[in-house]
């Protein structure tokens, strides 16, 4: 699934990559400039990983909320 439409080719001379552009969520207003680069690392391999069924949008977007003094409401 590609529900952001964050996924995008990056191209290195002859060779082609699959990446996923958390800057695709920024643009549809889901900030993600506020989070630490580790949760943003998360959050790039939960947008690679979305299935909609072990890994929905519901999950990218719980992770674009996290807040580091925040109590945990979901794993």
């Amino acid at each position: 699934m590609n529900s952001f439409a964050s996924r995008a080719t990056l191209r290195v001379g002859s060779r082609e990559f699959e990446i996923y552009r958390l800057d695709a969520l920024d643009k549809q207003g889901i900030k993600t400039i506020h989070l630490p680069f580790s949760i943003r690392i998360l959050l790039e391999n939960v947008l690679r990983k979305e299935d909609g069924k072990a890994v929905t949008a519901t999950d990218v977007r719980a992770i674009t909320k996290w807040e580091a003094k925040a109590e945990p409401t979901q794993e």
